[in-house]
């Protein structure tokens, strides 16, 4: 248990980051395998879908983005995207939504929020699971301005909805330490 907490204690948002990992990109699609197949979804329905991108693809893809948001981007988190070793496209199959809702009406009104549930036990997963492998990453959201043509670029069904990006990759610099609020503020113990 000592060693995940220390796992979960060094997952943090790297923006400084470089391509120069020590895994090849086939080591980092069978880690993406991995927390796919074992993290939990609703129901057992893993409706989370990933696209990855490696290398120029994932400088391509920041260069899009930025070019979107007519290059406002902060030039030192555009840099760490645009250097990094790769993004994860993150999506939910609202087709799966659908069919759930259709097939189990009385649970209807919670699906959607069950399957944004499921991908961010995913995204954590994968988060924490990099940063095992000495990987740094952030999670970012400039969906929905660019969902439009990341489904054209890629050839994804329009059902799929991209709901977070994870640039990763070498950590070039440690993140500033992070003030917390008083945990008195967060949990309440009843015995």
């Amino acid at each position: 248990m000592k060693d995940y907490i220390e796992i979960i204690k060094k997952r943090r948002s790297y923006y400084n980051l470089s391509e120069d990992v020590d895994l090849t990109n086939e080591e980092i699609k069978y880690l993406v395998e991995d927390v796919m197949n074992i993290t939990p979804s609703h129901m057992n329905a893993e409706t989370t879908r990933i696209v990855l991108l490696f290398d120029d693809k994932s400088k391509d893809f920041w260069t899009r983005v930025n070019e979107t948001f007519d290059n406002s981007i902060n030039e030192e988190k555009f840099h760490g995207f645009y250097h990094a070793k790769g993004t994860a496209l993150i999506f939910i199959d609202m087709n799966e939504i659908w069919d759930q809702e259709i097939n189990i009406p009385s649970y209807k009104d919670y699906f959607e929020t069950w399957g944004h549930h499921s991908a961010a036990m995913l995204q954590l997963n994968l988060w924490q699971a990099l940063r095992d492998e000495g990987i740094g990453a952030s999670n970012q959201h400039y969906n929905p301005v660019i969902d439009e043509w990341v489904k054209e670029d890629y050839d994804l069904p329009d059902h799929w909805e991209l709901v977070a990006q994870m640039p990763f990759g070498k950590i070039e610099e440690e993140p500033d330490p992070k003030d917390k609020k008083p945990i008195e503020e967060k949990l309440k113990v009843i015995e």
